[in-house]
């Protein structure tokens, strides 16, 4: 415990993670003009989408399972150079399809050794009573980091080409690590025998991981997956009779308006989840993505504004839980479980979101392209199915803590 403030420790931390996770959203942000630059498909936009979240999913559990036994400053400081490289990669290389596939593939692990391992040297460093909401708005954060990274990324190639966006990304990943360097202190690790795998084993079958995890993967499907295409679904609006005239709009920077709106929801939603209830706080709150993702894409032909709205009011209820989530999954273990318990949501957030990246690419393509409304109807119909396994999740758990305390 060191004697600086809980909320300077908290600005510093946010900030480190709003600067890593520009190269979370850039590919996204830029994928029409990538796409147009390279000729690249439906299929391998969506494979080059997903490798991020298969590479996120596979680092997650070791980067955040180590914080248990390492110290989370190094494992941020190694997380941070493969950020650095993955931007580093694609434009400098090539455009090829391969080096698109490494840069990706770099940045998902550099997300991994950043991500998890700056919320464990952020709550390691708080009093018990402040680490709860420390975690609920470091991960709240993300959607508002999401909006920077589509905000920055679309500047980035209206002055200077899409390639900007990638180098921009590796920019603020090296800012990010000085930040975190020249003000953190390292955390102390826990000396603790037994291997990685056997403690990620023993806790997810601790009562209530399992569901908690169910309910992380469920909102991760919805949420990454939507964020991923958003963009070329509103494309897709501007093609429709009457809307011509908004295709001046650059929708990396409009979508970017989002995140300040998401990011105070999402807080007080954990705010909600921690106050009592918190099962049934995401179960609501999961259960009004649903609601307006159905409405959503029943008047995909509609005017642009009115896809508009409804796809960024789509985009705050999914992530409306997402900083409720994580408590959720830190109060179902012991402190020193912390680390492996963190490893497994990412794991399961990010396996997750590396399925429906692709899925969505998939169903896109088999459908009709990204010029069918049906083709996008029958996306979103998939991505919804996130939502409703994590209301079910959250409801589940609910009926237990019910039950057991009918038993006492």
């Amino acid at each position: 415990m060191i004697g600086r403030r809980p909320a300077f420790l908290g600005f510093v931390m946010i900030s480190a993670l709003l600067l890593n996770l520009v190269g979370f959203a850039n590919y996204a942000a830029v994928l029409p003009a990538l796409r147009t630059a390279t000729g690249f498909s439906e299929t391998q936009a969506g494979f080059a989408g997903g490798v991020f979240f298969l590479a996120y999913a596979v680092g997650s559990p070791i980067f955040a399972g180590l914080t248990d036994t390492r110290d989370a400053r190094k494992l941020f400081l190694l997380g941070g150079c493969m950020s650095i490289a993955g931007g580093l990669v694609f434009p400098l290389a090539n455009d090829s399809f391969l080096a698109l596939m490494a840069s990706r593939v770099l940045t998902g692990l550099g997300m991994a050794g950043t991500y998890m391992p700056g919320l464990r040297l952020l709550i390691d460093n708080l009093p018990p009573e402040r680490q709860q909401r420390a975690a609920g708005d470091y991960v709240s954060a993300l959607t508002l980091g999401l909006s920077g990274s589509f905000a920055l990324s679309g500047l980035l190639e209206w002055s200077f080409g899409w390639q900007a966006a990638f180098l921009g990304a590796a920019a603020c990943a090296a800012l990010a690590l000085l930040v975190v360097f020249t003000t953190m202190p390292r955390s102390v690790p826990v000396h603790r025998t037994g291997s990685l795998f056997s403690r990620l084993s023993r806790v997810a079958k601790m009562r209530n991981v399992g569901l908690t995890l169910l309910a992380v993967g469920g909102n991760s499907w919805e949420g990454m997956g939507f964020r991923t295409w958003w963009i070329a679904l509103l494309q897709f609006s501007v093609t429709a009779p009457g809307n011509e005239s908004y295709g001046w709009i650059n929708f990396a920077l409009a979508t970017a308006l989002v995140g300040p709106l998401a990011m105070p929801l999402s807080a007080w939603v954990a705010r909600r989840a921690e106050a009592g209830q918190r099962h049934v706080v995401i179960a609501i709150a999961a259960g009004c993505s649903v609601l307006v993702g159905g409405v959503l894409g029943c008047v995909l032909g509609a005017p642009l504004p009115v896809v508009f709205i409804l796809s960024a009011l789509y985009v705050c209820t999914i992530f409306s839980d997402a900083g409720a989530l994580t408590p959720a999954a830190i109060v179902c273990v012991p402190p020193d479980d912390r680390g492996a318990v963190l490893a497994l949501q990412a794991a399961a957030s990010n396996g997750a979101a590396f399925v429906s990246v692709i899925v969505c690419g998939v169903v896109l393509h088999a459908a009709g392209g990204v010029g069918s409304e049906t083709a996008w109807r029958y996306a979103i119909i998939v991505l919804i199915t996130g939502s409703a396994i994590t209301t079910f999740a959250m409801l589940a758990l609910n009926r237990r803590k019910q039950e057991r305390r009918l038993s006492v």
